[in-house]
């Protein structure tokens, strides 16, 4: 298959505004004949066959290999080496499993990556009915060619792209290519000029997609990685999964951490053996204090917290295909979304009615009759039977081939057309439904036909017998010679009309007339061809915005996010729902449609997408382009989608976000499927990313500030010249009771003030702040300080100081088991003042976190046990604590709490007086 543009690839790609005949010319084509055998295999040769180019893919255990590759996982094995040497055999098994879980993890998440390829190609249609040789016959739609002549019929995928050659009522589903649920009325003759968006192009049908009604013939005239799927095809093979900001924080951070961790316990060893430790005990002291400060619960605890933020999400109707999605959305700067179904309810709505030079407003949006009508001073009204409001809402009610049923839940489902349920829905907020349908009796006349756009209903009743009439205004205003007035019938007057029809147009709202004609219904009128009628008046009708869609904008700005309405629909009404949404706040709404987006280079679009608000008729490959550019300006970009148009775009932003009705290629391309199709759901998981993060920077906070806090202690020792407080044995306990026992519970930490009201991450920002650098520091410190100083006076009591050399061995234990206890102490609370970074740990309250309060019970017992229990001292080197000691040690220790309390207090203040607010007394 040709990898590179066939013959005449641009007059193929531009077919669409050449007739049909200049289209089979062009390929020497009959119309009527088709391709013949030797046709076939040099047309093959050509541009080769209707099939999608095979994914290259790696082998499974170099997909698993790959993902050892990380600075953390290195700094994990230097653990487990470490602990082996020291013969703690348990703990480098744990660290082993945490290691491989992790990597079957990723090893999971890059196979399904292919399965998006496999999606795509799946929708390709399996047959295909082809005219060869004069003759019908059915082939696998992979053996197609360009030339080929492909009939198609209600129901059918379109196997290939096609220059459609005839049409008989032909309307196709393009929803999966072009992300709009109206089905496109296709015509074969209709002229087009060169430069317009795919939705625009009715002479084609697009390979993947349904036609929903009518026949046609088509000429193929493009195939395989040439077809407009085909190219969506190579989109998401080129699009490149993006490394989530966790990712490259913990890279960084991995590579930190090593660096820091070698060169700290190198310095300890060698100013050890200086001053004259013996070098079995440094070396011991080395391991252990490595051991001790490698955070390897920190993956294992990054899985939990992900796990937790999957969970909550999914209870929101938003569930996680790929766990960096919780993270990555809390760090989004750009959402990209959909308009139809996602920002709006998929559910066209009478807005406004024009009758009589005036206009009439509708509360209430969707299907339910949950609204009112509206006179010009706001207040609700029921028209008066006879009059041009009640006969404009009659005609809406029973010109019509739809209905609504009523399901289990008591939710409504329209059978039949949108544009009519709405005119429904209308007249029964108008509250005249249930009187008008007692009164007729309808049955059509003229069903509704593309060609023709408009459709008659008969009534009969006790005021005689009426064509009702539907349909475009152009349509129904030339029927009409006259108009309903409040005093009666009047010549029409076509200025008010027009000028109404402007009004509508310029809300961007879909505009219908109606019109009636009394008849005889002895001798009706032929209703293909009437005239004489009466207008009634105009319905403008639109999909409308989503409630809940205005607050989550709203919502989204507080939070720094730009949101970007991308949409196949046109610019005038996208840009309408894009103000009523609020989506540009006090500012006018910027729009690019899709023929202006074709003509810009990358860096034209480079220097418009930070101000551009809303896409319109866009194309497929417009999509990827927007987010790539967002991307080259730093962005963190969501993408929403639910068709196989959107699936390069979800693939290449840093989340992409499936719609739950979406299409199977849409959800594989995605990272987070919305399960309700509603924008606010997608930004309350941003929320839950935020928090998640916060918790996640609390596990770093508490990690770090402990294992700092057990380094400084032993390096300030070492450099003191001071007997060792800790040894290493006792090192390895604290970090199995703590860091193993206190780390995950943090995850389980709820939200602490509003998340939402705080600007983005920066992609470059660390997983460690300067204010979390700054409590690491000083709670190190504090550790370190108190630790020393309970070794001190312990040691006073036995009339020994830390610099002495001939301390007592009884004395020395018992000092090294009270400094053992206070920085365990130490670390236990720690836990606890990592749970907020400025919020007062009081106000939280110690009962909303239960899990960590469970493992504070149990590490304090295990602690205890350690010190108190007879077994426990040969193996952990200590001897029981009297009750004064213990009383020194939880007290020092506590002190960890006060002071920094005292500080967040202080941080707390400085901000309120910042803000002009005065006082500190809450956080805030």
């Amino acid at each position: 298959m040709p990898t590179t543009q066939p013959p005449n690839a641009q007059f193929l790609a531009a077919s669409f505004a050449h007739p049909s005949s200049h289209v089979a010319e062009s390929l020497g084509v009959n119309l009527e004949q088709g391709l013949t055998d030797g046709a076939v295999a040099q047309m093959r040769a050509q541009y080769g066959s209707n099939a999608l180019p095979q994914p290259k893919q790696k082998s499974k255990l170099l997909l698993f290999l790959e993902q050892f590759n990380n600075p953390l996982i290195f700094i994990l094995f230097g653990a487990a080496a470490l602990t082996i040497v020291v013969s703690d055999v348990g703990e480098a098994i744990t660290i082993f499993v945490v290691v491989i879980f992790n990597a079957i993890i990723g090893f999971v998440q890059e196979q399904r990556a292919s399965q998006r390829l496999k999606a795509v190609m799946n929708l390709t249609a399996p047959t295909a009915r082809v005219v060869r040789n004069g003759t019908q016959l059915s082939i696998p739609a992979e053996e197609l060619v360009v030339g080929d002549l492909v009939m198609l019929e209600s129901g059918v995928r379109v196997p290939a792209d096609l220059r459609l050659a005839e049409t008989i009522e032909l309307t196709v589903d393009e929803s999966m290519l072009t992300g709009e649920s109206l089905p496109v009325l296709k015509k074969a003759n209709q002229q087009l000029p060169e430069r317009i968006s795919l939705g625009d192009k009715i002479t084609m049908a697009f390979a993947g997609t349904t036609v929903r009604k009518g026949r046609a013939k088509g000429l193929v005239v493009g195939v395989g990685e040439f077809s407009e799927i085909g190219k969506i095809s190579k989109g998401v093979a080129e699009a490149q999964d993006t490394s989530s900001p966790l990712q490259e924080r913990l890279e960084k951070f991995g590579k930190v951490m090593a660096i820091a961790i070698a060169a700290v316990i190198g310095t300890i060893f060698t100013v050890g053996l200086l001053r004259g430790y013996e070098t079995t005990q440094m070396l011991l002291t080395s391991i252990g204090l490595a051991v001790s400060a490698i955070p390897e619960g920190l993956p294992i605890a990054v899985t939990v917290a992900l796990s937790i933020g999957v969970y909550q999400m999914a209870r929101q109707k938003a569930i996680v295909r790929r766990m960096r999605a919780v993270e990555t959305l809390g760090s989004t700067t750009v959402i990209c979304s959909d308009k139809t179904g996602t920002l709006t309810r998929n559910q066209m709505t009478t807005v406004a009615v024009a009758t009589d030079d005036r206009i009439y407003q509708l509360t209430g949006g969707g299907y339910q009759p949950d609204g009112n009508l509206l006179d010009d001073a706001d207040e609700p009204i029921t028209p008066t039977p006879g009059t041009p409001l009640f006969w404009a809402l009659q005609i809406g009610l029973l010109c019509t081939e739809s209905s609504f049923a009523t399901n289990s839940d008591g939710s409504r489902e329209l059978l039949g057309d949108p544009t009519e349920g709405a005119m429904i829905v209308a007249a029964e907020k108008a509250r005249i439904a249930r009187s008008i349908l007692g009164t007729w009796a309808s049955q059509t006349a003229l069903p509704f036909e593309s060609e023709q756009m408009f459709m008659v209903t008969q009534i009969d009743g006790a005021e005689g017998s009426f064509y009702l009439i539907k349909g475009s205004v152009e349509k129904v205003l030339a029927m009409c010679s006259r108009e309903l007035r409040s005093e009666g019938e009047k010549p029409l007057e076509m200025a008010w009309i027009e000028e109404r029809q402007k009004q509508f147009s310029h809300r961007g709202l879909r505009v219908i007339a109606t019109a009636y004609l009394p008849i005889d219904p002895a001798s009706p009128p032929d209703p293909t061809t009437l005239g004489g009628c009466v207008f009634a008046g105009l319905h403008g009708i639109e999909d409308p915005p989503r409630d809940e869609a205005r607050t989550a904008i709203a919502d989204a700005h507080n939070a720094g996010i730009k949101v970007v309405m991308i949409t196949g629909d046109h610019v005038a009404t996208a840009v309408s729902i894009a103000r009523q949404l609020n989506i540009k706040t006090g500012q006018q709404v910027r729009a690019v449609p899709g023929v202006q987006l074709e003509e810009m280079s990358d860096d034209d679009l480079y220097e418009r997408v930070n101000t551009t608000d809303v896409y319109a008729r866009v194309a497929p490959e417009h999509k990827l382009r927007i987010v790539r550019q967002l991307q080259r300006h730093g962005h963190v970009v969501a993408m929403t989608g639910d068709g196989v148009n959107d699936a390069p775009a979800l693939k290449q932003a840093d989340i992409g976000v499936a719609m739950g009705s979406g299409t199977d290629v849409a959800k594989e391309a995605s990272a987070l499927v919305v399960q309700d199709d509603n924008f606010a759901t997608i930004v309350s998981a941003i929320r839950y990313g935020r928090v998640m993060f916060r918790n996640l920077q609390h596990m770093v906070l508490y990690v770090l500030s402990t294992s700092t806090g057990g380094v400084l202690t032993l390096t300030a020792a070492v450099f003191l010249d001071f007997a060792l407080p800790i040894l290493a044995v006792q090192l390895l306990w604290i970090n199995l009771v703590t860091d193993g026992t206190s780390t995950i519970p943090l995850a389980y930490e709820k939200e602490h003030g509003d998340t939402m009201k705080e600007q983005p991450r920066r992609r470059s920002e660390g997983l460690v702040s300067v204010k979390m650098a700054e409590r690491i520091l000083g709670s190190a410190l504090i550790m370190m300080f108190g630790t020393l100083i309970v070794f001190e006076v312990v040691l006073a009591q036995y009339g020994y100081t830390a610099l002495s050399k001939d301390i007592s061995a009884d004395a020395l234990a018992y000092a090294r088991t009270a400094a053992f206890t206070t920085l365990a102490l130490f670390q236990i609370w720690n836990v606890h003042n990592s749970r907020a970074l400025d919020h007062s740990i009081f106000q939280i309250g110690f009962l909303a976190n239960r899990p960590l309060l469970a493992v504070t019970i149990l590490a304090l017992l295990l602690q205890v046990a350690a010190v108190q229990l007879p077994f426990m001292h040969s193996l952990m080197k200590t001897v029981p604590l009297q009750a004064e000691t213990w009383l020194l040690c939880v007290g020092t220790s506590l002190s960890l709490i006060v002071l920094v309390e005292i500080r967040k207090w202080v941080g707390r203040f400085v901000v309120r007086v910042k803000e002009g607010h005065g006082g500190a007394a809450a956080a805030p």
